[in-house]
């Protein structure tokens, strides 16, 4: 067999919709081409490939024969899985016996009668037109209707048949690979026996898959076919009905002769009964006392009178609808006798709608006492002397199935004559109460509601190619499947989150982890386990992933102008995750900005900052600017504070006093010990500089403790007498620490260079 390729093509609805935008796609890239999805907007056709010939076919044929001939003549039980592997062969060889019958049928030019579509009969002209010959129009318009409707229902059943071969080819091909690429264990003569034996087996099995491919796809195309050369019949047939429906004459030879057939059938249905009557009279005759069979015959032969009274009834109504009919041809009816008449037709057609209903249900409970009296007399040997009169029981039972179908028979003819009538009387349909109105109301809405349920979206057509034919899969999706998915996610994503909650737990008893790790985990977890649920809702609801390859275009442009930005940062959060040089909790700077990290997700990281506002931080911007961690390898902080003092006053007592207001604060750390230094001599005043150590996030701020130590600095030169001279602006470099703009009062603020004021 050829190797399978696949394929897919969509055939959109929504074509005009989404048209703009595909079309946008292509322009971009007229080049490229998204695997497996052939371009949009027409059905493509599959490259020309050469399939098997009859010959080919025939020798394949003989080939699978002798194959079949050697495992029958294998000892019973000599290798591993011979029976499996003997049925296996047969259904290959069935298979390819059909298909050389069918390649042989179509060689010699014989079609399947069902492919044969007799042409409709037409009417004689000119007009008017007897209304018989228009009835029989009727007629083979309601066989052609029927034969669409049963092509119909075949087709999505050989649909269904097409895709569980297909995909039963494709499982049987992973079978073989798995089986293939199993190192062999030739140490072990029984479990190599029995690999040999199985790659046999799921070779049998791909082959008998990809048969019944070719089969059911070959059934489907020309059931496919008929359904089509039907369209055209039938709908001339519509047209010829509806011209000639307002010129057709039913006159009196015409009536007599529809009489005389019923009146002949009827004829037929009293003799039929009569000789019923007979019958049970000779039965009550010939019966013994003891006759366990009598009752029972007895009770089935009455139904069959009643149901031939019945028939009767249906035939008396038969013959008063045609002479209404032949009424309504002389006479023109005014609105209120319409209006009469069309009650009546109503109610005569839920008469017989009811009386179908209970048919239906006897004709149930008939058909389980028939295989029940069946199997009796099946069971029974030929000598036995009760066999006789359950066989008489059972031809009983046999004769009543057939008169239900009868009067099954009549009940529809009748229906359809009341439904021709007021065709042709031109009724309508009218609700005669507001309960019935209510009624078809309920049920016209309930019609609407299921068609938009199942109206169709958009389709993917999946392509399998075997030995040369190409065979397709369609997979609709609808809006009940879209709405379900929906329900399904948001149900899945409520379960993913609580799953994920429950996982990071488990793991955090385990393994020590801050809360913000422990949320940013979480996080990933539950992104995991929803492309994990969205996969699995999407193979539960039966839509391919192909369905969506519509958006290869579009995604196409995003990853070219804007999505590339998100998978980047998607990948620098990784990174980040990884590398941990930036975590949640510590204190940074990125550009004009100082705060901590509160957040690292998918995308962005978040940076609240001292005055409370959080900033969002493309991740990648962690990466390729830089960033100062104030809190990555030393908690602590230097900070420094100017003191300008007069000229004349003693400067080593003065210094002694900083330094004392700066060892006296709790918030200052004790090592390194906080120093004093003289920093200049500056034109209106001598420079002192402080210089101390405070713990980063301690209990008070830097800002917070700068104020304390200047209160404190300057309550402590004013009593011993040491006036602060007045502020001159400087600017000084600290090497230690960033750019400052002092003021040599003693004041001091942070120039523009990102540091920490926490």
């Amino acid at each position: 067999m050829s190797p399978q390729v696949r394929g897919y093509r969509l055939s959109l609805p929504l074509h005009k919709v989404l048209g703009a935008l595909l079309a946008a796609a292509a322009l971009s890239a007229p080049a490229q081409s998204i695997p497996g999805l052939p371009s949009l907007g027409a059905r493509t056709t599959a490259p020309a490939a050469s399939q098997p010939t009859a010959v080919e076919w025939a020798a394949r044929l003989e080939a699978a024969r002798s194959e079949h001939r050697a495992l029958l003549d294998l000892p019973a039980d000599s290798e591993p899985l011979l029976a499996e592997r003997q049925l296996a062969s047969a259904r290959k060889l069935v298979l390819l016996s059909a298909r050389v019958d069918a390649l042989t049928a179509r060689a010699t030019g014989v079609k399947a009668p069902e492919s044969v579509v007799a042409p409709p009969p037409r009417l004689k002209e000119p007009p008017p037109y007897d209304v018989l010959e228009i009835d029989s129009l009727r007629d083979y318009l309601e066989v052609l209707t029927t034969q669409q409707s049963a092509l119909r229902l075949a087709l999505k059943s050989m649909d269904a048949n097409v895709e569980a071969a297909v995909q039963s080819r494709a499982q049987a091909d992973a079978n073989m690979r798995l089986l293939r690429d199993q190192p062999a264990r030739a140490s072990k003569e029984g479990a190599a026996a029995q690999q040999r034996a199985q790659l046999s087996l799921a070779t049998l099995a791909a082959q008998v898959a990809e048969l019944e491919a070719i089969q059911g796809d070959e059934a489907r195309e020309r059931a496919r076919q008929q359904l089509e050369a039907l369209a055209g019949p039938v709908n001339a047939l519509r047209a010829e009905i509806e011209r000639a429906r307002t010129r057709q004459r039913f006159d009196e030879a015409d009536l007599a002769t529809v009489l005389k057939d019923l009146e002949a059938e009827r004829k037929k249905l009293s003799a039929e009964g009569a000789k019923l009557a007979e019958r049970v009279a000779r039965r009550e005759a010939q019966s013994a006392p003891d006759d366990p069979w009598h009752q029972r015959i007895v009770e089935h032969t009455s139904q069959l009178t009643l149901m031939l009274g019945q028939l009767e009834d249906l035939l008396r109504g038969q013959e008063a609808l045609w002479r209404a009919r032949r009424q309504a041809t002389v006479t023109t009816l005014d609105a209120r006798q319409l209006q009469a008449a069309s009650v009546r037709a109503t109610k005569a057609l839920e008469d017989l709608q009811d009386q179908r209903k209970r048919l239906s249900e006897e004709g149930r409970l008939l058909r389980a006492e028939l295989r029940t009296q069946q199997a009796l007399v099946a069971g029974l040997v030929a000598d036995d002397p009760s066999r006789a009169g359950e066989q008489q029981v059972l031809n009983a039972l046999l004769a009543r199935s057939d008169m239900q179908d009868r009067l099954r028979d009549g009940i529809d003819r009748t229906a359809v004559l009341i439904e021709r009538v007021r065709i042709d009387l031109g009724l309508t349909n009218r609700p005669d109460s507001v309960e019935e109105a209510l009624s078809r109301g309920g049920a016209r809405l309930a019609t609407w509601a299921e068609n938009a349920w199942n109206y169709e979206l958009f389709s993917a057509t999946e392509t399998t190619r075997i030995d040369g034919r190409v065979i397709t899969v369609d997979h609709g999706v609808t809006v009940g499947k879209s709405i379900g998915v929906v329900v399904m996610l948001v149900l899945g994503y409520w379960a993913s989150g609580r799953l994920s909650a429950v996982l990071i737990s488990l793991i955090g008893r385990r393994v020590p982890m801050s809360a913000q790790l422990a949320r940013v985990l979480r996080r990933w977890v539950n992104s995991i386990l929803l492309l994990v649920l969205l996969l699995l809702v999407l193979k539960m609801a039966r839509i391919p992933l192909t369905a969506f390859a519509f958006l290869g275009g579009a995604l196409a442009i995003g990853v070219g102008f804007g999505a590339q930005n998100v998978i980047k940062n998607l990948i620098s959060g990784v990174i980040i995750l990884f590398e941990r040089k930036i975590r949640v909790g510590d204190i940074v700077s990125i550009g004009g900005m100082s705060g901590t990290v509160i957040n690292v997700d998918l995308r962005a990281t978040t940076v609240r900052g001292f005055d409370g506002i959080d900033a969002i931080v493309p991740n990648s911007t962690l990466l390729e600017t830089q960033v100062s961690n104030w809190s990555g390898g030393n908690p602590n902080i230097r900070r420094a504070i100017a003191v300008g003092i007069e000229y004349g006053s003693d400067v080593r007592k003065a210094a002694q006093l900083v330094a004392d207001c700066a060892r006296a604060h709790a918030s200052v750390l004790a090592d390194p010990a906080p120093e004093v230094l003289f920093d200049n001599f500056g034109s209106d005043d001598l420079q002192l500089r402080l210089l101390f150590w405070v713990a980063l996030g301690g209990a008070r701020g830097g800002p917070t403790v700068d104020s304390d130590l200047r209160y404190a600095i300057h309550d402590a030169l004013q009593a011993a007498g040491i006036v602060i001279a007045f502020p001159q602006r400087d600017v000084h470099l600290d090497m230690a620490g960033p750019l400052r703009v002092e003021l040599s009062g003693g004041s001091t603020q942070p120039a523009a260079t990102g540091h920490p004021v926490g």
